[in-house]
């Protein structure tokens, strides 16, 4: 059967003839593969940085549990607008910021130090103040920032949260950048309590868990088709799909995490695809794969 007629993917079929670790290692890794929710969760956030410094920047809120995506989505997007280096290392351009928010301080502080840290990670000391938070959006071009687990900081109490949606406001007006908030389900409604905020916010792309279809059937063969193996797969057939699907309860972590265990195991064997077997052994087995044990002692 040709590479052809089995459509792996073209980094794939360049791992077909590589060593076993090496395979294991691509397994291992992680790949993007889209879905029709995260294509147009992409398309809005380009158009978002399309707009440029408009005087009311548009702004979007993903909404998913814990494990469906929506830290993948916000990465993706975010490594195509890679750091670009200048003439002087202190003025790095960062057109895309993604933050990881965490509650480490409360109300505007914590905006402005999740900020911060991405803008500069190997800066030792931040002061996390108004003044030091616009000069580095200025300095360094942002035009939009990614805040994943935007909850977080809204954990500290009531007024800590007003002051928390207050500064973000006040950044959006100001220095006139997109923001995409990420947040859990059961925290969905913190940017109502701003609700002029909350206005610009009217556009939600929900993630919500998979069911058996055919939407799932393309999501599992666009991961399989990033797998080396000279033949064709059959983790999406009518044998396999239904198993992942229920083994996954529909949570895109899971499902990513048993085809790649399926595909260890077939690795481990020696065969020249993935087949029920060894998803069976990726659902089953107590142990995980020998073959990515091998540097174990």
């Amino acid at each position: 059967m040709s590479n052809a007629a089995i459509d792996l993917s073209d980094a794939a079929n360049a791992v077909l003839q590589a060593s076993a670790s090496k395979k294991v290692d691509w397994i291992m890794a992680d790949a993007w593969v889209h879905t029709p929710t995260t294509t147009i969760a992409f398309q809005w956030m380009a158009y978002m940085h399309r707009c440029g410094a408009v005087m009311r920047p548009p702004c979007l809120q993903i909404i998913a549990d814990g494990g469906m995506g929506k830290t993948a989505v916000l990465l993706a997007y975010a490594e195509l607008y890679p750091v670009q280096e200048t003439d002087d290392p202190l003025r790095l351009q960062r057109p895309v910021v993604y933050v990881e928010c965490k509650p480490e301080y409360s109300g505007e502080r914590s905006v402005r130090h999740a900020i911060l840290k991405a803008c500069w990670p190997r800066a030792k000391r931040i002061a996390g103040t108004e003044e030091e938070v616009d000069a580095t959006l200025r300095a360094q071009g942002v035009r939009m920032l990614l805040l994943d687990e935007f909850g977080e900081l809204t954990k500290a109490g009531a007024a800590s949260h007003r002051r928390a949606l207050s500064e973000l406001k006040r950044l959006s007006n100001t220095a006139r950048i997109g923001i995409v908030a990420a947040t859990v389900s059961n925290l969905a409604h913190v940017l109502d309590v701003d609700q002029q905020f909350a206005s610009r916010f009217k556009r939600k792309i929900t993630i919500g868990p998979w069911a058996l279809s055919n939407v799932l059937r393309n999501f599992v063969y666009g991961l399989q088709r990033n797998l080396p193996f000279p033949e064709r797969s059959q983790l999406d057939d009518s044998n396999c799909l239904p198993l992942i699907a229920q083994h996954s309860e529909g949570n895109t972590k899971e499902i990513v995490e048993v085809v790649r265990l399926a595909a260890l195991h077939a690795l481990d064997s020696g065969a020249e695809r993935i087949e029920y077997a060894h998803l069976k052994l990726a659902i089953d087995s107590p142990s995980p794969p020998g073959i990515a044990l091998s540097s174990v002692a």
